[in-house]
C-alpha cells in the first residue's frame, strides 16, 4: 500500500500500513480523522500522522501505569465510538509536545487517546480529573546535535 500525504514534497510509502480512524478527530483538527503510525523501529515514540491534513502530527506513547496509575475509563458513548466490546484490546496513548519546555518533553493527561486495536478507531479522550497535568514532565529533552559534540 502506498500512502501519499497531501501537501508533502516527498511521497512516503508506508507497506501494509494499517488506516486508524478517528471519527471525531483530535483537539484542533476535527477534520483529520485517518491516521497512518510512523515509527523507526526503535522505542516507544510513535507518529500518529493524518492522511488528509499534514500539520496534524502526533507523538504518541504508550500510558505508563507504572508512573500514572490505572488508564482511565471509558464511558458508554466513548465505548459506542471505539466500537468497543469486552473482548477488543484498548490501548491508552499520550500526546508529547517536544517543544513546549527547553529541558523536558512534555506529556498531555488532560486528553490521553484511547485506541481500539482490534478495530482501528481511535478518539481523544478529555478527562475532567482535575489532578492529571497538560503539561507533564514526561522525559528530559534528548542531547542536541551541538551538546553531543561539546562532550
Amino acid at each position: 500500500m502506498k500512502s501519499e500525504l497531501k501537501g508533502w514534497k516527498a511521497e512516503i510509502e508506508i507497506d501494509d500500513a494499517k488506516t486508524l480512524c478517528f471519527p471525531n478527530g483530535m483537539v484542533g483538527f476535527p477534520e483529520a480523522k485517518k491516521y497512518v503510525v510512523l515509527n523507526s523501529g526503535r522505542g516507544d515514540i510513535v507518529c500518529f500522522q493524518s492522511t488528509e491534513q499534514t500539520e496534524a502530527s502526533f507523538l504518541m506513547t504508550p500510558w505508563d501505569e507504572d508512573r500514572l496509575g490505572p488508564t482511565p475509563s471509558l464511558s458508554p458513548d466513548q465505548k459506542a465510538a471505539l466500537k468497543y466490546s469486552d473482548k477488543h484490546n484498548i490501548l491508552w496513548l499520550l500526546v508529547l509536545n517536544p517543544f513546549a519546555d527547553k529541558d523536558w518533553v512534555l506529556a498531555n493527561l488532560k486528553a490521553p487517546v484511547a485506541l481500539n486495536q482490534n478495530t482501528g478507531f481511535g478518539m481523544q479522550c478529555i478527562q475532567a480529573n482535575t489532578n492529571l497535568e497538560l503539561r507533564h514532565q514526561w522525559m528530559p529533552q534528548p542531547p542536541k546535535a551541538d551538546d553531543k559534540k561539546a562532550a
